[in-house]
């Protein structure tokens, strides 16, 4: 079972930064543990320098930040009281610092922290928390991460996308993926895209009697099976199986036990964010995605892509770094 003990919630107290807090309440009401909220205070450089150059008796770290810290925690407190239950309610923490994304990634891998829940955008719905911050969390961070746009829905998560870009490393996220549906009920989408320009699928070998994406999809079906396979998904082995045209995920222990629908779908497209954020919108509550760190996304996810995803779709994605790379 997925392991959602200790969830880390940055804020600025933003509308766009509150929106994760259902999110967070929702998953430990769900799975147990608590929600600690964390705050950081730009460290004003600028400010330092010019109360320096004017001889001002003021020292920054003595007598401004001090305060500012004690003014910030009481309003955190407040916040984390207002916003979660107090079975789910966990601690404040305020930190001083230049680098807001690297002070929450480096405190959540120091407190071995579950998840990270963030809002997409944060004050005044502009980027402090969107693509600066939360782009180098997501690239930094050895913990997963859920960026949050709009409030809970009040279907909650019944419907995974998972995109994959035909990489083994692509599926990783599956084992989060799979731990999250038969937790929450939920069916899975495994999405994969052939973009106009290319895609690694067009390189196997295909079924001739097959049209192109017809085949495609048979050869990932076969290629997701074996890693499911050779896998262990959460906590326990699964396998695919099919009754009446439908795959489902059965656990290999308790073949009687629930099922998780599994979809398989292959579409053509000039670019794959387009189709994962039309398809994630419409059709979709959560969406799961690996990376590999501050090297970006697989292929498919490089760069531009996973930004577009993350900054464009109306749903929350989670974004999972692989403990090792697979080559």
């Amino acid at each position: 079972m997925l392991r959602l003990k200790k969830l880390l919630v940055p804020t600025d107290f933003s509308k766009g930064a509150r929106s994760a807090y259902p999110y967070a309440e929702a998953l430990t009401k769900r799975f147990g543990g608590k929600i600690d909220f964390i705050h950081i205070i730009p460290m004003l450089k600028y400010l330092n320098e010019s109360i320096s150059r004017l001889g001002l008796p003021l020292d920054m770290d003595k007598d401004v930040y001090p305060h500012i810290q004690t003014d910030a925690m009481a309003r955190l407190k407040e916040e984390l009281k207002m916003s979660v239950s107090e079975a789910s309610r966990g601690d404040a923490i305020v930190k001083v610092d230049r680098k807001a994304s690297d002070t929450i990634v480096e405190y959540a891998a120091k407190k071995s922290y579950d998840l990270i829940v963030m809002g997409a955008r944060g004050s005044h719905e502009h980027d402090l928390f969107k693509g600066s911050i939360t782009e180098k969390v997501i690239r930094g961070s050895s913990i997963p991460v859920l960026t949050v746009h709009n409030g809970l829905s009040g279907r909650g998560i019944k419907r995974i996308l998972v995109p994959t870009d035909y990489s083994e490393l692509s599926f990783k996220s599956l084992k989060y993926a799979v731990s999250m549906a038969s937790n929450l009920e939920a069916e899975i989408t495994l999405f994969h895209v052939v973009e106009l320009y290319g895609s690694e699928s067009e390189n196997e070998d295909r079924d001739p009697g097959k049209g192109e994406i017809e085949a495609i999809h048979d050869n990932l079906v076969a290629k997701v099976k074996k890693h499911i396979d050779e896998n262990i998904l959460g906590d326990e082995k699964w396998k695919v199986t099919e009754e009446g045209g439908q795959l489902y995920l059965t656990p290999v222990k308790n073949e009687n036990g629930r099922k998780i629908i599994f979809n398989v779908l292959v579409k053509k497209g000039i670019g794959a964010h387009y189709e994962i954020v039309e398809l994630a919108d419409e059709e979709s509550d959560l969406v799961v995605m690996a990376t590999h760190g501050r090297s970006g996304l697989s292929h498919l996810f490089l760069g531009s892509t996973t930004e577009k995803v993350i900054m464009s779709s109306r749903v929350p994605v989670l974004t999972i770094r692989p403990e090792k790379k697979v080559k």
